[in-house]
C-alpha cells in the first residue's frame, strides 16, 4: 500500500470507506457491501462497522434496516456527504480537523467563521453541552471535582448596598467567588480554602487571631466545565470569611459586586458570574455578617469606576449646559 503524503497507513482504509459511503441520492448499503465497495473485502467489515459507529455519533448518516433487520447506511444529506468526503481528504493528507486541545479554551466564545471555532476544547464543550441539554440530570458526568469557595462581604455604606468579592478567571471568562479546586495535597477542604485565599488575595495570609472561616453550605452542581469541556459533578463547599482587618486588598482581577449581580449571574460590566446562592442560610446572603466595612467613599465612587464612559458623557453634558447658560447671560 502506498501512503499518501502525511497520511498514516491505517488511515487509508478508513478514507476508502468514507469515499465508498453512498450519497443521499443513492441506495443505502450494508457493511459487507460497503467493505466490498471500498475494496477491502470481508476483512474490512469490522472496520466499516467501527467507522459507521463514529459517523453515527456525528449525525452524518442515514441509518435504516433491511427486511432481515440488517443495518444499511448512506449519507444523511448532501451536506453530510460533503462532510464525509472532506474527512477522507483530511485522512489522506494527514490533516487534523480540530486544533489546539489545550484546556484553556473550552468555554471561550469565538465568532462564527473563525478558525478558532475548530479548536478541540470548543468542540468538546459544544458536544458535552448538547448531551447535557438532551439528558439533563440523568447524563453521567465524565469528571468530578471538589471546590472550596469563600463569601467575602462588604458592609453597606450609608445609602448603599452590601457587596461581595469576586475574581475574574480569564480561562473560563467569568467572575467567581474566591476559591478553587481541592488539590491532591490538600489534606481537607478547609486546607484548600485557606490555600486559595492566600494564593488569590493580595497580601493575605490567614491569621487565626484575626481571621475566622465558617462553613455555611455544601451542595453538588452538575455542569459542563468551561475549562476542561466535559460534564462535571462539582461538590462545592462554601465558607464565610470574617476578619478584624480594616480592608481587603484587591488585585487587578478582583471587584466588588452587588447581590443583584450575583443572583442574576451577570456583572454590570456584562461579564458572567458563576455563583450558586447558599440556600441553607436564614435570610440568605443578607443574613451574613459583613467581612469588612466599606471604605469611606467606596460606594459613592463605585458608579464612576464601573461606568467611566457614561460618567465622562454626563460630565461633558453638564459642562455643555453650563457654557450655554453662561452665553445667555
Amino acid at each position: 500500500m502506498v501512503q499518501a503524503a502525511g497520511g498514516p497507513p491505517y488511515g487509508q482504509d478508513v478514507a476508502r470507506i468514507l469515499r465508498a459511503i453512498p450519497s443521499v441520492w443513492e441506495s443505502a448499503i450494508s457493511p459487507p457491501e460497503l467493505a466490498g465497495r471500498a475494496g477491502l473485502g470481508e476483512r474490512g467489515v469490522p472496520e466499516v462497522e467501527a467507522v459507521m459507529a463514529v459517523l453515527g455519533v456525528l449525525g452524518v448518516l442515514d441509518r435504516r434496516t433491511d427486511v432481515r433487520g440488517e443495518p444499511l447506511f448512506r449519507a444523511a444529506t448532501s451536506i453530510a456527504h460533503g462532510c464525509i468526503r472532506s474527512l477522507a481528504e483530511h485522512l489522506d493528507q494527514g490533516l487534523e480537523v480540530f486544533l489546539n486541545w489545550g484546556r484553556a479554551e473550552a468555554g471561550a466564545d469565538a465568532p462564527v467563521g473563525s478558525a478558532a471555532v475548530l479548536s478541540g476544547p470548543r468542540f468538546l464543550f459544544a458536544i458535552e453541552s448538547h448531551r447535557f441539554a438532551e439528558r439533563g440530570a440523568s447524563a453521567p458526568p465524565l469528571a468530578g471535582a471538589e471546590i472550596a469557595q469563600a463569601v467575602i462581604k462588604e458592609r453597606a455604606a450609608p445609602g448603599g448596598e452590601s457587596r461581595y468579592l469576586v475574581q475574574y478567571d480569564s480561562r473560563s471568562r467569568q467572575y467567581q467567588l474566591i476559591g478553587g479546586h481541592r488539590r491532591p495535597d490538600d489534606r481537607t477542604i478547609e486546607h484548600a480554602i485557606v490555600r486559595e485565599l492566600e494564593e488569590e488575595l493580595t497580601d493575605f495570609s490567614l491569621d487565626h487571631d484575626n481571621d475566622a472561616l465558617t462553613e455555611i453550605q455544601r451542595f453538588e452542581r452538575l455542569m459542563v466545565s468551561r475549562t476542561s469541556g466535559v460534564l462535571t459533578r462539582y461538590r462545592i463547599v462554601v465558607f464565610h470569611l470574617r476578619t478584624r482587618r480594616e480592608r481587603i486588598v484587591l488585585g487587578p482581577a478582583d471587584r466588588w459586586v452587588s447581590e443583584r449581580e450575583l443572583n442574576s449571574g451577570l456583572a454590570d460590566d456584562g461579564r458572567r458570574i458563576l455563583f450558586s446562592a447558599p440556600t441553607g442560610l436564614a435570610g440568605g446572603l443578607a443574613g451574613l455578617e459583613p467581612t469588612v466595612v466599606a471604605e469611606a467613599g467606596s460606594h459613592r465612587w463605585g458608579f464612576v469606576r464601573r461606568h467611566p464612559w457614561e460618567t465622562m458623557g454626563l460630565i461633558l453634558g453638564v459642562l455643555g449646559l453650563a457654557v450655554s447658560f453662561l452665553q445667555l447671560l
